[in-house]
């Protein structure tokens, strides 16, 4: 396990000797500093269930598992679990907040009974799936959004609390979506449960209610979602990237706009302003991950055209190309149609053919659906054939496709994807390479050409060097011989 993808972890119960929660379990030989520093975050809240929190501490990423199960004393049915990622100045510091807010919750089931780090990568196995259920809650609760998206608007670097009724998780996973299209930044760390907006160190907390006028932070704008969006520029900006986001055209919006990741929050809103006072387009669909030419499997037979006839021609659609008619014999007298079930060969001694009346379709019956044929992403095959990989240089050729692939995805696609390639980036690279290739992917139009082979480090052209040297000298002492 490379030093990219191990994670400790301290598990904190109820202490009697504490009368408080306290560490119980842990990878570290010494505790007691992260106690000190992560105790105003252990709060679970009143409520059964699991609250999550990411922050940084000490420069390290650290995700808070919190959970309450209730019972006749609730104070010992809290358990918190503390994982502590990488650091938070790698270019993908993991766990990254997609990761935190889809797997957080079910993590108290892998913790080990030795005291031995986590593996990243078994962590994140269920991301694919959690990750598509929190995006279609979010999309379908994403109206509810509009007002911190509008609040973010205005005062896009101040911290915020949300006092929000519905599924903080969700919200905040959509929240996240919606920001890193339209401002290129969301809030990396953040609370899905606080009793008050006092504390700092996250940049986003969801509070169930207000605490009161008198605890209100100076530090912090207030949002609640419970209430109705202002009227004005920010709130019609928030509402039509929350319509587009929730129809999955915010990706094609931010396209047609022009908006990327070098442009300053200003331009970009103005961009958006832009295009309220436009009249209405259609915006494409976000676009998926492109896919091979081929499918893995046989190649399906094309269904034989309609035999010719007098009647009206089939009109084909605009943009297709028009079906290759050939001569076929005359259409036999209306009448059943015989199914033919043949031996080995046509022409070879066999079974006498079988021949069966199929059967009328039954009145108003649809015909029967093609089974949808299943074409993996893009990403799948970069990621296959890096684990078929067995050498450094075969990753850098398999590198130089991702980095392109990484130039036609949004930036929220690639970050949500990085960490499938570490395990494999370990194995194959230098540890000294694997930092430098997740920050290219991260911004690929930086630069496109791939990692420099290690044959290219100046030690080895010095060498080289040297050896011609001495070869040239060899080759003129044996002529002048």
């Amino acid at each position: 396990m490379g030093r990219y993808s191990s994670v400790d972890w301290i598990l904190f119960e109820w202490d009697e000797r504490r009368t408080g929660l306290g560490p119980v379990r842990s990878s570290l030989e010494d505790t007691r500093g992260w106690y000190h520093q992560l105790g105003p975050w252990l709060d679970p809240g009143p409520a059964p269930g699991v609250s999550i929190c990411r922050l940084v501490v000490d420069g390290r990423v650290v995700v808070l598992s919190r959970t309450r199960t209730g019972g006749s004393d609730s104070r010992r049915t809290i358990q918190v679990q503390a994982y502590l990622g990488g650091s938070a100045a790698n270019a993908s510091a993991m766990p990254n907040v997609r990761q935190a807010l889809a797997l957080a919750p079910g993590w108290s089931s892998l913790l080990p009974a030795d005291p031995e780090p986590l593996d990243l990568a078994l962590l994140l196995r269920p991301y694919a799936t959690s990750s598509a259920a929190l995006d279609r809650q979010a999309r379908a609760g994403a109206a509810a959004l509009a007002p911190i998206v509008s609040e973010t608007l205005r005062g896009h670097r101040e911290p915020l609390s949300v006092a929000a009724q519905g599924q903080a998780i969700v919200q905040l996973w959509g929240l996240v979506d919606i920001l890193d299209l339209v401002l290129g930044r969301y809030p990396e760390t953040f609370s899905t449960y606080e009793s008050d907006d006092l504390k700092q160190g996250a940049e986003v907390i969801f509070l169930q209610q207000w605490p009161g006028p008198s605890s209100r932070a100076a530090h912090r704008r207030r949002v609640d979602l419970r209430a109705p969006d202002q009227d004005d520029l920010y709130g019609e900006i928030a509402a039509m990237v929350v319509d587009a986001y929730a129809g999955e055209r915010l990706t094609g919006l931010v396209k047609r706009l022009r908006i990327n990741d070098e442009m300053a929050v200003e331009e970009r809103i103005e961009r958006l302003r832009a295009a309220l006072r436009e009249p209405p387009k259609p915006i494409p669909a976000e676009p998926r991950a492109p896919t091979p030419a081929a499918v893995e499997g046989p190649p399906a037979a094309s269904p034989a055209p309609p035999p010719a006839t007098s009647g009206p021609r089939t009109r084909v659609p605009a943009g297709r190309p028009a079906p290759v008619t050939q001569a076929r014999p005359p259409a036999p007298a209306p009448g059943p149609v015989p199914v033919t079930q043949e031996g080995p060969s046509a022409h070879a001694p066999g079974p006498v053919p079988v021949t069966q009346e199929a059967p009328p379709p039954a009145p108003g019956a649809r015909p029967p659906e093609a089974q949808p044929v299943v074409v993996r992403d893009a990403f799948d095959y970069f990621l296959a054939e890096l684990t078929e990989a067995t050498s450094a240089g075969a990753a850098r050729g398999i590198l130089r496709d991702v980095h392109a692939w990484a130039r036609t995805r949004p930036p929220a696609d690639v970050r949500s994807r990085l960490h499938a390639l570490v395990p494999e980036l370990e194995r194959l690279l230098p540890d000294n390479e694997v930092n430098p290739v997740l920050r290219d992917l991260l911004d690929p139009d930086a630069r496109a050409e791939g990692v420099r082979s290690a044959w290219l480090d100046p030690r080895w052209l010095v060498l080289a060097a040297v050896l011609l040297v001495v070869l040239v000298l060899q080759v003129v002492t044996t002529l002048l011989r």
